[in-house]
C-alpha cells in the first residue's frame, strides 16, 4: 500500500498520546502503573484520500540507420485514487511501554492512463519529417505502448464487462486504459514503542522514543487479468501484495515553550510473504532480484502550539514537516504493473535454458489480437508460455515531501487530528530487470548467453531492453487525512 511515510509516522506514534502535555505528537506513549495514570489505552480511526498523478515515459529511438540517440520521450499520463480507512489500537503495558496495532482498510483503489496531451498546441506523429516540429503530444499513432502491443490499439476498460476492448475506439480518444476497482486489506502493523527519555518526567531532558515495527501482509495477493468479458476474477479486485516487513523506527523531540522541533528516522526490510507474486526462479535463471523494495527515511519537523490550557487538557498546535524516502534493492508493483500484466507483449519463458520449448511472442500477439481477452494465447503448440503478472525491478529512488497539518486535543479524552501531505519521487526506471550474470562459460566468457541459466529468466525485452525502458516522472503525491482518538 502506499501510504505517506509521514503522515505514518504521526498516525502511529500518536495512537498512545497519552496525558503528558510536553512533548511532540510523534513521541507520544502510552504509559500505565504509574502514580496518577493507573491504565492508558487509546482508540483512533483515520480516513485519507490519495489521488496521484505522474507522467510515464518511454525510452526511444527512430530505428533510422543514422540515429543512435537514446532518447525519452511522452507516452501516458497515470492517475490514481485511493481511500482508505485505518482503525488503530495503543495499550500501555508499563511506564513508558506501549504496544500498537493498526488495520489500513482500503475502501477503493482504482488507476487509470491516458495518453499525453498536455501541450497547448499539440503535434503528433511517431516519426516528424524534416522541418516540421517535433511531436509534443501522444495518441494511438505514436504511443510507444500502442505500438509494442502491449495495451490494444483500441485500449481497454475493466469497468466495462461487456465489452473491454471497445471502449475507446475514437481516433482523438485521450484514455485508453482503465483498471479494475480494488478494495480490501494488504497489511496489519504492530509494533512496541518505548521513551527511552521522557521530557515530562525530566524537564531537562528530551523526549526519545525508540520502536520495533512489524507488518504482516494478511491479504491474498492482487493479480490482474484480461479475461473479464465472461467472468470478473477476484484477483483483478484485491490490495494484497502478500510483502512482510520488519523495522525499527526512532524519535525525537524537546519542547520549548510554544515551539517543538523533532525528528524521526525509521527502516524496514521487506521479505516475501508465502504465496506471493514475488517469484523466485533463480534456481533456473541469473535473477536480478527477488525480494521487495525495502525502505528508509527520516522525517524532520516542528510542532507549534499557539493555544493551551494545561489545567483542562486542551490544545491546538500545528505540525509542519518535511521528509525524506528511499526505496531500494527489489520488485514492485509499480505504477505501471497492470498495464504490463497479462500483456500478450510480455508472454516469455521463465525456464531459460529450456531451449526446446520455445514461446512465440508474435504467436501470442497475434492470437491475442484475434481473439481479445482470450487466455489462449498462453497455449502454443509445442511450446509453454508464461503470464507476466506486472511485478517489474524497479530502480532505487527517492522520495520527498511536505506534511502540514492541525492537531487539536479536545479535553482529556478527544483529540482530533486534520492533515494535508504532498510528496513527489526523483525520476526512475519502472522496468530495470538486468539481462542476467556470465557465469565465465561459453564462446564468449564475458558476456550471458542465450539458452542458458546465465539469463535472468524474469527479464522482457520488450521494456527491459535499453531503448525500450518505462520511466515514471513528475509525480504529484497529494494526501488528505483526518484522525479521531479516544484516549482513556
Amino acid at each position: 500500500m502506499r501510504a505517506t511515510l509521514c503522515s505514518l509516522a504521526l498516525a502511529i506514534a500518536a495512537l498512545g498520546a497519552g496525558k503528558t502535555v510536553h512533548a511532540a505528537e510523534v513521541t507520544r506513549v502510552a504509559s500505565s502503573f504509574e502514580e496518577n495514570n493507573r491504565f492508558d489505552i487509546h482508540l483512533g480511526l483515520a480516513y485519507s484520500v490519495n489521488y496521484k498523478t505522474a507522467s510515464i515515459l518511454r525510452e526511444w529511438n527512430s530505428g533510422a540507420p543514422n540515429d543512435t540517440q537514446n532518447r525519452l520521450v511522452k507516452d501516458l499520463r497515470y492517475r490514481q485514487i485511493r481511500h482508505l480507512v485505518t482503525p488503530s489500537l495503543e495499550i500501555g503495558l508499563w511506564h513508558d511501554l506501549a504496544i500498537y496495532a493498526a488495520l489500513p482498510i482500503v475502501l477503493s483503489d482504482q488507476r487509470d492512463y491516458s495518453f499525453d496531451q498536455r501541450a497547448d498546441d499539440c503535434v503528433y506523429g511517431d516519426d516528424v519529417g524534416p522541418g516540421q516540429p517535433a511531436a509534443t503530444c501522444v495518441n494511438k499513432n505514436n504511443s510507444t505502448t500502442v505500438r509494442d502491443g502491449i495495451i490494444p490499439r483500441n485500449g481497454f476498460d475493466a469497468s466495462s464487462n461487456g465489452d473491454p476492448f471497445g471502449q475507446y475506439t475514437g481516433a482523438n480518444t485521450a484514455l485508453i486504459f482503465r483498471a479494475p476497482v480494488r478494495r480490501g486489506i494488504d497489511q496489519v502493523w504492530v509494533g512496541i514503542k518505548y521513551a527511552i527519555l521522557n521530557q515530562e518526567k525530566r524537564a531537562h531532558m528530551p523526549t526519545w522514543v525508540v520502536a520495533f515495527d512489524t507488518r504482516f501482509g494478511v491479504g491474498r495477493p492482487m493479480s490482474f487479468s484480461r479475461d473479464i468479458s465472461n467472468t470478473d476474477p477476484a484477483g483483478n479486485h484485491r490490495v494484497g501484495r502478500r510483502i512482510h516487513e520488519i523495522g525499527l523506527w526512532t524519535a525525537l523531540s524537546r519542547r520549548h515553550r510554544f515551539l517543538d522541533p523533532y525528528f524521526v528516522a525509521y527502516w524496514r526490510q521487506a521479505v516475501r510473504g508465502a504465496g506471493s507474486a514475488f517469484q523466485d526462479f533463480s534456481s533456473r535463471g541469473a535473477q536480478s532480484q527477488i525480494r521487495p523494495q525495502s525502505v528508509a527515511g527520516v522525517n524532520v519537523g516542528t510542532e507549534l502550539v499557539p493555544f493551551e490550557r494545561k489545567s483542562r487538557n486542551l490544545k491546538v498546535s500545528i505540525l509542519l514537516e518535511g521528509s525524506a524516502m528511499l526505496r531500494y534493492g527489489g520488485r514492485a508493483y509499480s505504477e505501471i504493473w497492470e498495464l504490463l500484466a497479462d500483456s500478450p507483449a510480455l508472454v516469455g519463458t521463465n525456464d531459460p535454458s529450456d531451449t526446446t520449448t520455445r514461446c512465440s511472442r508474435a504467436t501470442a500477439m497475434a492470437f491475442a489480437q484475434a481473439n481479445p481477452g482470450d487466455p489462449g494465447y498462453l497455449r502454443q503448440p509445442g511450446s509453454v508460455c508464461a503470464r507476466f503478472n506486472g511485478i517489474t525491478d524497479v530502480q532505487d529512488y527517492g522520495s520527498f515531501g511536505f506534511n502540514g497539518a492541525l492537531n487539536l486535543h479536545l479535553g482529556r479524552y478527544v483529540r482530533l487530528l486534520f492533515g494535508v501531505n504532498v510528496q513527489t519521487d526523483t525520476r526512475h526506471f519502472l522496468t530495470f530487470a538486468g539481462r542476467g550474470k556470465a557465469d565465465g562459460s561459453g564462446p564468449d566468457k564475458d558476456h550471458v548467453d542465450v539458452g542458458t541459466t546465465e539469463v535472468n529468466p524474469l527479464r522482457r525485452d520488450v521494456v527491459d531492453n535499453v531503448g525500450r525502458r518505462y520511466v515514471i516522472d513528475d509525480v504529484v503525491d497529494l494526501y488528505g487525512y483526518a484522525r479521531v482518538m479516544l484516549t482513556f
